[in-house]
């Protein structure tokens, strides 16, 4: 993959004044840490490292990252690495994609409330898959379900919604057999739909009772009991949306899509498309009319508040496990359930796919490990010669790179 020709960071920096005169005294201390960190990533003022072959004498200067989770340039790093943890994990046997949606009418509150709802729509969605494949009348049996929380849409409005990985079988209540389901079926979906209505706004309910609920500014009139219950009842008739998407093959392709969506920011720097005249455009996907591909231009600092409203409350786990992968008993159900399938998986068998952004620098860790061929000579490898500390922007460092001897190849 191409290194783009535009980053998140450089919007932030190309705004980042008048982001703070306009919308600074909102900022919870999350969303000022990731806007400060955006902002350092990969400059001087986090520090950095100066690389070199050993056979030419090449060197190359790499700032360090933030590794703050919801920077786009470090996530494909922390990726790689997640990846190559799960690929243990997978049985052989077909998986299934299911996708959780909340109402757009509970958005503000999950704004205002965002550990109580996201943690809330999490369980709701895990805890529904797996009552209903529990059930004989379906499935019967005990599943695998990976889940990951996304809270955005393609143009960065809020649209929190649940992506749950999901084995197409599972264990007997008994643990004494493997329950395969269709190869082209999973749960019906008008089901899934009202019983995760159900456990997500009983839930919702219980929350409001012990006062784990904010309703500051214009959701003020929700602190009252009948005010709250009537916006509850007006979802009721609404459409929660569950959608169920075609089965995949296996583990190989079920890691394909984990490298994908597992560790996302709200927008990748490969959508980026211009910056100019405090305005930003980006490549997105209108799903309201069919997937139609178009550019959607907004005003950079516009751009920022948007990007900034997903960020999650510090703590937050926002990729979870549950049934057959829960961490409890997690290693001694796979191994049940290969010893029924009759495989014995290991992470040599399905590798985890490459680093999606290979030609990402270094971050801190490169200090300690090889990295990558020189790109001159092609022969040695570029190893960390020389560290210097964090600096101010104004500070930069030194062009002279001589000040960093390459130590002797032999």
């Amino acid at each position: 993959m191409t290194r783009p020709r535009l980053e998140v960071a450089e919007v932030i920096r190309s705004c980042r004044d008048a982001f703070l005169e306009r919308y600074g005294a909102n900022l919870t201390s999350e969303q000022r840490r990731a806007l400060d960190d955006l902002t350092a990533c990969r400059t001087a003022a986090l520090g950095g490292h100066v690389l070199g072959c050993p056979e030419c004498g090449h060197q190359e200067v790499s700032y360090n990252s933030c590794g703050n989770r919801h920077c786009p340039k470090c996530q494909a790093t922390a990726a790689a690495r997640w990846l190559e943890a799960q690929a243990a994990d997978l049985l052989d046997t077909p998986y299934f994609h299911v996708v959780f949606t909340l109402p757009s009418a509970l958005g503000p509150m999950a704004l205002c409330n965002p550990r109580v709802v996201y943690g809330l729509l999490m369980r709701a969605a895990a805890e529904t898959l797996l009552e209903v494949a529990a059930d004989p009348k379906h499935l019967g049996a005990e599943v695998g379900v990976l889940a990951v929380l996304h809270t955005w849409g393609q143009s960065l409005a809020l649209h929190p919604h649940v992506h749950c990985v999901v084995t197409g079988g599972g264990l007997s209540p008994d643990g004494g057999r493997w329950v395969a389901g269709r190869d082209d079926f999973f749960l019906p979906v008008r089901v899934l739909s009202r019983v995760f209505r159900g456990k997500f706004l009983a839930g919702l309910r219980a929350a409001f009772r012990r006062g784990r609920l904010r309703f500051p500014g214009r959701l003020a009139a929700l602190a009252r009991p009948k005010r709250f219950h009537r916006l509850l009842a007006e979802t009721v008739r609404t459409e929660w949306v569950v959608y169920a998407k075609p089965p995949w093959g296996g583990p190989a392709t079920v890691l394909k899509y984990l490298a994908r969506y597992t560790h996302r920011a709200a927008i990748s720097n490969h959508r980026l498309v211009g910056l100019a005249d405090g305005r930003v455009s980006f490549r997105w996907k209108d799903n309201a009319h069919g997937g139609r591909l178009g550019t959607m231009t907004l005003e950079a600092v516009e751009f920022v508040r948007r990007f900034l409203r997903h960020v999650l409350p510090t703590g937050f786990v926002r990729i979870r496990h549950y049934g057959l992968l829960a961490n409890r008993h997690r290693h001694e159900k796979l191994a049940r359930c290969r010893e029924l399938l009759g495989t014995a998986v290991t992470s040599e068998a399905h590798p985890a796919p490459a680093d999606p952004d290979p030609v990402t620098p270094p971050g801190r860790e490169a200090a300690v490990t090889p990295t990558r061929v020189c790109p001159r000579c092609g022969a040695g490898r570029m190893v960390v010669v020389a560290e210097f500390p964090p600096m101010t922007m104004a500070e930069g460092i030194t062009a002279d790179l001589e000040v960093f001897p390459i130590l002797d190849s032999s």
